[in-house]
């Protein structure tokens, strides 16, 4: 083993990324992880951490660039790191990504010949958010380079990476288009020159915590949504009739308020400001009521093309029964519900089961239905329910970043669905729960990886495993 310290200076070689966005080197087969770099680049590294298993350092020097390295076009990138990779040409990122879907598949699944197909590009790699939430702090992060020297206690933007308490001061981001980069800037400025006080996030105070711009890909509406401390709403009466009179396309403004001093941003109490309560959006052909705190796939155009690829993977028949497992507002089921005869979905948030009853009736689907359920415990608690319904010949999974639990893996296939369709946006518990799925007579035919969220370290998967005695068909 490499004899490597705390503190060591190592010239190191990137071999490739590590599912997060670490870049992965080996002495001696000895692997080190360090931050912000791309396959391919030779660095100087300082080692600031070592564990038995393995170590962690930050570039001193760049020797090599990597191949397909770019300048990144964002000013902020060097400091922001929401997007770890945007100097990197798009085709690479996917290739990046894929070898991480396949080495996440080699190392902690054992299986390295997996079918993994290439990666699904996004339909677009910039201005793709529907919504994003800017953070205020009275606790300005300092750029590496070309600081605008604005007040360093006033700060709206994202937070720096690390750091809960430091917000990184923005004036756009290019994963939103320029319309609501205009709209932010407006906002941006009038709290400057009105002296709202910005959120401390170590004493509790200030009044604006969280500015929010979301929008309706299809419908192009428009909704602000106005995160304080407490209730003041005609504080903001001026900037209401200022958003009125510039931006049409602003069809809602709303004003969430919360005391808790927990970094989120979904208010106890919510007031209109202005407009509809709602904005609108569509995924494929059904519509959907978006409010200030609803779940909505952040990339719209990227969830259809995510559920047309499940759709197509499913091979769905029209005489076939769906189990869609955390099935949340029930954007799959409805997706699922247009092939099949008939889709139950579960979900454990009460809110979501309601709203995706909603969305069903909205769009007139009949054949859906839905239940409240925690599914670790479901088959326990509900076994009248559980034996009044129709077996899944389909079971659809989605499951939270922390995957599937072992019970309810085993008593998933003891339902005995001829096929599981599983969405994941973690490679590394995915791996773990197809290992365990294949120790329970199911076998895995396809691997296909979804890019929805460009530049950064994110990656959609959808696996489709087979029941073993229905391999071949």
């Amino acid at each position: 083993m490499a004899d490597i310290k705390k503190h060591d200076l190592l010239e190191l070689e990137i071999e490739s990324i590590a599912f997060g966005g670490k870049g992965v080197a080996k002495i001696d087969n000895f692997v080190i992880f360090v931050r912000d770099t791309l396959p391919g680049q030779r660095v100087r590294a300082l080692v600031i951490k070592k564990k038995a298993a393995f170590a962690e350092a930050l570039v001193r020097e760049m020797l090599r660039p990597a191949p397909g390295q770019i300048q990144a076009p964002c000013p902020y990138f060097a400091d922001c790191g929401g997007c770890k990779f945007q100097n990197l040409l798009y085709e690479k990122q996917l290739e990046m990504k894929k070898r991480q879907v396949r080495e996440v598949y080699a190392h902690l699944a054992g299986m390295p010949d997996i079918p993994v197909s290439e990666v699904l590009p996004a339909p677009a790699i910039y201005a793709y958010r529907n919504k994003m939430d800017f953070s205020t702090g009275v606790s300005r992060w300092l750029l590496r380079e070309n600081d605008p020297g604005t007040d360093l206690r006033f700060a709206i933007g994202l937070h720096a990476p690390g750091r809960f308490d430091r917000i990184l001061d923005i004036d756009r981001c290019l994963l939103q288009d320029e319309e609501r980069n205009a709209i932010f800037r407006t906002v941006r400025e009038w709290v400057r020159q009105n002296g709202i006080t910005l959120n401390d996030q170590r004493t509790h105070r200030g009044f604006l915590r969280n500015v929010i711009i979301r929008k309706g890909e299809h419908s192009g509406e428009i909704m602000i949504n106005l995160v304080t401390r407490f209730r003041k709403p005609e504080q903001f009466a001026p900037l209401v009739k200022l958003l009125k009179e510039k931006y049409p396309v602003v069809t809602s403004v709303v004003n969430n308020i919360t005391a808790s001093k927990g970094d989120h941003s979904i208010g106890e109490h919510e007031l209109l400001l202005y407009g509809d309560p709602v904005i609108h959006d569509r995924l494929g052909k059904y519509d959907y009521q978006i409010s200030a705190n609803a779940f909505f796939q952040t990339n719209t155009r990227g969830a259809e093309q995510l559920y047309d690829t499940l759709v197509d993977m499913a091979a769905f028949k029209e005489s076939d029964v769906v189990w869609d497992l955390y099935c949340g507002t029930g954007t799959i089921s409805l997706y699922a519900a247009d092939h099949v005869r008939k889709v139950v979905g579960f979900e454990l948030v009460r809110d979501a089961v309601n709203n995706a009853r909603e969305n069903a009736r909205r769009n007139k689907v009949k054949n859906c239905a839905f239940h409240q359920a925690d599914l670790d415990h479901f088959w326990r608690d509900h076994n009248d329910l559980l034996t009044s319904l129709e077996k899944p010949d389909i079971a659809v999974v989605d499951p939270p970043r922390a995957g599937l639990s072992p019970k309810f893996i085993r008593q998933l296939t003891a339902l005995g669905p001829s096929r599981i369709v599983y969405v994941s946006c973690n490679p590394s518990t995915q791996a773990r729960d197809i290992l365990l799925l294949t120790e329970e007579n199911y076998q895995t035919r396809e691997i296909r990886p979804v890019d929805m969220f460009p530049h950064t370290a994110h990656i959609e998967t959808i696996a489709l495993l087979i029941r073993k005695r229905h391999a071949d068909v």
